[in-house]
């Protein structure tokens, strides 16, 4: 019988996650932190089992959605929305002081305003696939903290657009009107998306009654949108 020569090295792989992620569990420490840590393992820089960096990208954007996606089945709409000043206002605050704690260094270093604000802009971003596990590992992602936290990542997520609007202006760069359209009309479908989707306790699908008693149909429905 001949053997699919990926097998192997999906089991080991498996295996590998398998068992740091139960040892990280019985030492009380973030299994996220262990999930990294297996990754290393078995990437081109430890075990060597998956080589393909192209495939690791993909697996890695795969499971982030994966795991998004079934954190959205447990956030509160209302409850999150309740928290719009503090996701707002404190993601502002957030760039602004991480923008000002780089400037020192880029004058130390004479850096462009560009590169200063590229430093900054990204030290103020979070990685929302690691807080939200963390938060939901923990049990805070239900608590208003937590949805706090939440509302926070998802107005960095959106505020990358201008953010990049901001550094090709500063490079010199006019982005066409056509491109910016583009992007300002997709900041605006999704933060109204966002607002229309959070301000109501259930959102009723034209097929939801066909899909009600089929419990796999209604999570193939979900994971579609």
């Amino acid at each position: 019988m001949h053997l699919d020569p990926v097998l192997p090295v999906l089991v080991g792989m498996i295996s590998i996650i398998l068992i740091v992620g139960l040892s990280f569990h019985l030492m009380r420490q973030p299994q996220v932190i262990g999930y990294l840590l297996a990754g290393v393992a078995i990437g081109p820089f430890g075990l060597e089992l998956l080589t393909d960096s192209d495939l690791a990208s993909r697996l890695g954007n795969f499971g982030v959605v994966l795991l998004l996606f079934f954190v959205g089945m447990e956030v509160a709409p209302r409850q999150l929305l309740a928290g719009w000043r503090i996701a707002i206002i404190g993601t502002l605050v957030q760039v602004a002081l991480s923008i000002a704690m780089v400037v020192p260094l880029g004058l130390w270093l004479d850096w462009s305003l560009q590169r200063i604000v590229l430093f900054g802009f990204v030290t103020s971003l979070s990685s929302t696939a690691v807080i939200v596990k963390l938060l939901r590992d923990t049990g805070e992602l239900n608590k208003r903290e937590g949805q706090d936290v939440l509302g926070i990542l998802l107005m960095q997520d959106l505020i990358v657009i201008p953010m990049l609007i901001v550094l090709d202006l500063l490079g010199g760069q006019q982005p066409g009107w056509g491109r910016l359209g583009v992007q300002i009309a997709g900041a605006i479908a999704i933060v109204t998306l966002l607002v229309w989707a959070l301000s109501r306790n259930r959102v009723s699908l034209p097929f939801s009654r066909l899909l009600r008693d089929d419990h796999e149909l209604q999570v193939f429905a979900a994971l579609l949108i």
